[in-house]
């Protein structure tokens, strides 16, 4: 009996022949198309012929693959629907879609694999999600094999292209001290690995004369502690956030990465410290 090698073929598209760009890839025998996009050339990307509109999307925060922040989504629009998230989300630096025709991918099966995809980032990786529910629509029994094959092909090209969803980030075990410096603000405090969650400790800064942007939490936080003080108060208590990022938004305001913004008294981010593999 002659042995076979079990294999899929993927084909990529580099247009302006940038590996850094705009990629269409395809896995022969499959119809759905993924497209990578980077936030810089969504404009391109949309002017792009003969794309399906309908199918899920990943907004990335990512270095190298190195993902610290997910945020997935559907769209009935194709690409533009990232017109939205560019105006109105800042930290994502690239968009993977993966797009198919509507007969291929109906309402109920779109709806269902975007919750699939939501509580996927919500309970795997380590890096933070800007999802926070789960959708729960009703799925009909007869598409979860379909549901779960077209996740399966989508977490499967999304590690082919580098951008591994499981991927656990590798960090000191002792819980170190961090703290940021920006605006004139000193604020102190310690990230928890296990959790993900950070604590800021009593004695910080935090800037009530700097509005919130897009973090009702960090927001509901002040109003409980502070009132309506626009001034520069200091935390009497430690408060503990479900991310660095929102930990890093109650103290300074506006919209923060606190992965780039919380460091450590060597320089280090939080980024450098915790989220470099070995």
């Amino acid at each position: 009996m002659p042995s076979y090698i079990n294999l899929k073929t993927m084909t990529m598209q580099l247009i302006e022949g940038d590996p850094e760009g705009i990629r269409i890839c395809r896995v022969r025998g499959e119809s759905l198309v993924t497209v990578v996009v980077p936030r810089d050339k969504l404009s391109e990307a949309k002017a792009l012929p003969d794309l399906p509109h309908r199918g899920i999307y990943y907004l990335l925060d990512e270095d190298h693959g190195t993902l610290s922040r997910v945020y997935a989504g559907q769209t009935t629009q194709g690409l533009a629907r990232l017109d939205a998230h560019k105006a109105k989300k800042d930290f994502w630096n690239r968009a993977v879609m993966f797009l198919d025709d509507d007969i291929n991918i109906d309402r109920d099966v779109l709806d269902a694999l975007e919750t699939k995809a939501i509580d996927y980032v919500r309970n795997h990786g380590s890096y933070e999600t800007d999802n926070t529910a789960t959708p729960c629509p009703h799925v009909s029994p007869y598409n979860g094999q379909l549901v779960e094959g077209l996740h399966e092909d989508i977490l499967f090209r999304m590690r082919v292209l580098g951008y591994d969803l499981d991927r656990q980030e590798i960090g000191p075990s002792t819980a170190s001290i961090f703290h940021t410096k920006k605006l004139g603000i000193k604020a102190r405090g310690r990230y928890d690995r296990e959790t993900g969650r950070f604590t800021v400790l009593t004695g910080s800064t935090v800037a009530l004369d700097r509005p919130i942007l897009k973090n009702a939490g960090a927001m509901e936080m002040r109003t409980h502690l502070f009132g309506d003080s626009t001034k520069r108060e200091t935390l009497e208590d430690d408060q503990t956030f479900l991310s660095p990022s929102a930990a890093a938004v109650f103290v300074l305001g506006g919209s923060q990465n606190g992965w780039v913004e919380w460091t450590n008294d060597e320089g280090k981010t939080l980024h450098e410290v915790y989220r470099t593999t070995e």
